[in-house]
């Protein structure tokens, strides 16, 4: 039988756990990556923007068009984070190795969203924050039992069993590394400054 955290008699009985690792790149490191991610876009244009609700107004994206990681200069980029996706996997109770299965940029302009999604055939997600601006949208994460059942009646005071949606913040040279059954968007925005992510599946 496992321990549980109780207080106030109340039990914490089926906890999350999301990891979020700041300074995963050097400054030097990540610009050479936004440049490479640039030189891609030029060669993919809009990307991918079938598989997803957004359409047209998706992020230029390589999604299913190319794998990042077979890039040298994104070599450092998914072997750190592959670090943290074992260290959130042995949180789990897992020793196992995760390999990155996918990868691929997402530059978001001004209005382009991406709809509430997860991951199937995947285990662990990850998104990078390469380049943000003060107007960047942050990482939308949804609870996973949110809107499956009846909530309790009238809502007096936030709380961290009814919190609805976790914001991860769009914070430069850090990843945020959750399993891939969370749902997760980025809501469209007025941008002055290009938001530059990478997004990565482990199986």
């Amino acid at each position: 039988m496992l321990n549980v955290k109780t207080v106030n008699n109340v039990v914490d009985a089926f906890p999350i756990g999301i990891l979020a690792q700041t300074e995963v790149l050097t400054p030097e490191e990540n610009d050479l990556l936004i440049a490479k991610v640039y030189n891609l876009r030029s060669v993919f244009g809009a990307g991918n923007t079938q598989d997803w609700l957004s359409g047209k107004l998706s992020p230029d994206n390589c999604y299913r068009q190319t794998n990042v990681k077979e890039y040298l200069e994104f070599m450092p980029l998914v072997e750190r984070v592959t670090q943290c996706v074992h260290e959130l996997a042995r949180s789990y109770g897992s020793d196992d190795v995760y390999d990155c299965t996918e990868g691929w940029y997402n530059i978001y302009s001004s209005n382009r969203y991406q709809e509430y999604h997860v991951h199937p055939n995947s285990i662990f997600s990850a998104v990078y924050f390469m380049k943000t601006g003060e107007d960047s949208q942050g990482l939308h994460i949804k609870r996973p039992d949110h809107g499956g059942m009846i909530p309790p009646k009238n809502k007096a005071r936030e709380t961290e069993y009814n919190q609805e949606v976790l914001i991860a913040p769009p914070q430069e040279r850090t990843v945020i590394v959750f399993r891939s059954y969370l749902e997760h968007c980025v809501p469209p925005s007025k941008l002055k400054t290009d938001r530059v992510t990478v997004a990565m599946n482990f199986s």
